[in-house]
């Protein structure tokens, strides 16, 4: 059995743990540090508990062939886009032959990445919007699979930028019947979804479609906080925040949540959404 430390490490700083909030009441951070650095596997009642704390079986930190390898450097390439690293995620998916994907959600996460590749580094909506729709039009793939969404999520946001609000909808109401359904079992899923929320409230919100993006903040926030993943929190409670003034909300509501959307942003150093909820709460504070 090998274990895949460096997805390990991975998931661990995903979810903006350190090896002493992951070890606490498990093991010591001398265990956690030695399999971390020196390869030192725990005991297997250790690494479960671990894997229990981070939300993953272990069989999913587990290399057993090439197809595990290939979804491996998929996965490297997703968190790559986190840290905007496209020239690692260029190098990850370049050592990936489309011909070869054999399993289904390899060849849609493989498409996924191409087209959030095109997207965000090329700049380059068309080839983006190929990739996304090859997803889309993939065979008997769940109305609720997490990279289905994420492609209607990615058309519906060059919709969107190109002024075509009508079609931008038409996607994001995809979105919205199926958001809810997905199975959020591991840490990728929970960013990933938490993205699409994101996203797609804050659409819903530009559009004063307050109750459709009201939604999905509360479902986001749910996901947050109980999958202990900080990492979107400032954009949510933003959002909610610019809602509520909209929507005339009681002051101290949206001053609260406001507060709540510069705390996360600090913690995360966000400082585009910092600003943004500095600036909404001057003004608040300036109306008298």
């Amino acid at each position: 059995m090998i274990i895949d430390i460096k997805k390990f490490i991975q998931i661990r700083k995903a979810q903006k743990l350190s090896q002493t909030d992951l070890c606490h009441g498990i093991c010591t951070q001398s265990t956690l540090s030695k399999f971390e650095n020196n390869g030192q596997v725990p005991s297997l009642k250790i690494l479960n508990q671990l894997c229990d704390r981070l939300q993953i079986e272990v069989g999913y930190i587990i290399n057993r062939s090439d197809e595990q390898r290939i979804t491996q450097l998929l996965f490297d390439a997703d968190f790559a886009f986190i840290n905007f690293d496209y020239t690692k995620i260029l190098n990850l998916l370049s050592e990936v032959s489309e011909d070869t994907l054999k399993r289904k959600e390899d060849q849609v996460h493989y498409q996924f990445l191409r087209g959030q590749y095109a997207l965000k580094s090329d700049r380059n909506e068309i080839s983006a919007l190929f990739y996304f729709n090859n997803i889309l039009t993939t065979k008997d793939l769940p109305k609720n699979d997490i990279y289905r969404l994420l492609a209607l999520n990615g058309c519906s946001q060059i919709y969107a930028k190109q002024g075509e609000m009508q079609k931008a909808e038409h996607y994001y109401s995809q979105v919205l019947k199926n958001i809810k359904s997905v199975e959020i079992n591991n840490p990728l899923t929970t960013l990933h979804a938490l993205a699409i929320l994101c996203d797609a409230s804050e659409f819903y919100g530009q559009r004063e479609m307050y109750k459709e993006s009201n939604s999905l903040l509360r479902y986001a926030y749910k996901i947050g906080t109980e999958k202990h993943v900080i990492f979107y929190m400032a954009r949510i409670l933003l959002q909610q925040g610019v809602n509520d003034i909209a929507q005339n909300k009681n002051k101290e509501i949206i001053s609260q949540h406001l507060h709540d959307a510069c705390a996360f942003a600090r913690i995360n150093r966000n400082n585009i959404t910092l600003n943004k909820a500095r600036k909404l709460i001057k003004n608040l504070d300036d109306v008298k």
